[in-house]
This record gives structure tokens, C-alpha cells and sequence, in this order.
């Protein structure tokens, strides 16, 4: 994996909707794929959306409840509350003061698109978006949505431009060809000096 080229860091964090309410923890998959991206001048988040939690550790949820969660999390994304009850914690997270590539999965691009960020941090988010599912593209310095052939949910929920990937709405954090794809896309973020 290339070093980055820049004299500033970038920070690295996963967006998604939440599977369980009370944690913020990555799975073992995230928590896998976040690691790969590891390199000098990269520092990884290893929390997920909203970044605060009540409870550690991750829990596997059935898969029916974590998707319910998550279409609430869309739905609810869109009422003004939402920027309030969650913006100044993303906010904190994810600013390091330099660029900032978060890790968009399923309907995290919709919870980007309507937290309010401050334009200063915004326009340093390089947003790799997998599987979206948004009703608009977030403000943001740079996004490459990708999206598996058999994948359905999000041929349903992004009208965007999106590469096409091999697999369906679950299989991104595993696929090697989604991986290289957001290496270089990392590789290619320009660091902002800290």
C-alpha cells in the first residue's frame, strides 16, 4: 500500500446506519477492512456512527432487527433533529484537522448527507461509499460510490453514478476487488497539513 504523500494526516472512519442502538462498536468485518487501510500518516477510527455509545464491545444483531434499525435511521435522517441530536458528536470524531475518508456503507451516505456538518470539515470529507442508499450526495470534497452487480437494495435507493462491484448488499467488506478500490482511493486523498 502506498504511503500517503501529503505532510498531514488522514483520518479514516466508518458511516452506517446503527444495527444496535447502544453501541457504536465496529464488527469484526469493519474492524478487518478498517485495518487493511492501515498505513503511515492514517489514523483509524475504530468506532462506528454516532460515535458515542452507551455500551462497548460489539453485538452480533438478526439480521431482520438490524435492518429495521437502519431503514429508521434513513427515515429518521431526514426530520431536523437528527442533525441536532448527532452533528456535534460526528463532528468531533471524525475532525482531526486533516482530510477525512469515511467509509459510507448502505444508507451512511443518507446520515452524511443530512448531519449539517460544518462546511470547514465537509469540505475535507472523501466520502467511499459501498451499497448506497441516499436521496441525494452529500456536499463533500470527493465520493466514489460502488455498487455489486447483485445488490438490489441500493440499485433501489441511489440514483448516483456507482462502479459496479461483483456481490450483493452484505458482501462489500468482503470482496478483495472493493477493497483495492477504497486503498486507492485513500492512497489518492490529498493530506491536509496539521
Amino acid at each position: 500500500m502506498p504511503p500517503d504523500t501529503g505532510g498531514g494526516r488522514v483520518r479514516i472512519a466508518f458511516l452506517t446506519g446503527r444495527s444496535d442502538r447502544t453501541r457504536c462498536a465496529l464488527s469484526p468485518q469493519q474492524a478487518a477492512f478498517l485495518d487493511a487501510l492501515r498505513g503511515p500518516g492514517r489514523d483509524l477510527l475504530a468506532r462506528n456512527f454516532p460515535y458515542t455509545a452507551v455500551h462497548a464491545g460489539h453485538a452480533a444483531v438478526p439480521l431482520p432487527l438490524a435492518a429495521l434499525r437502519n431503514a429508521g435511521d434513513y427515515l429518521g435522517a431526514r426530520r431536523p433533529a437528527f442533525a441536532r441530536r448527532h452533528g456535534a458528536a460526528v463532528a468531533a470524531a471524525l475532525d482531526g484537522g486533516g482530510a477525512v475518508v469515511v467509509l459510507a456503507g448502505s444508507c451512511g451516505l443518507e446520515l452524511l448527507a443530512n448531519l449539517r456538518l460544518p462546511a470547514g470539515l465537509a469540505a475535507r470529507l472523501h466520502v467511499f461509499a459501498y451499497g448506497p442508499v441516499a436521496r441525494r450526495a452529500p456536499d463533500v470534497a470527493r465520493l466514489l460510490c460502488v455498487r455489486g452487480r447483485g445488490d438490489w437494495i441500493s440499485r433501489l435507493g441511489w440514483r448516483g453514478p456507482a462502479l459496479p462491484v461483483g456481490g450483493g448488499h452484505l458482501d462489500y467488506l468482503r470482496r478483495p476487488e472493493v477493497l483495492a478500490l477504497c486503498a486507492d482511493f485513500v492512497a489518492a486523498t490529498p493530506c491536509a497539513s496539521t
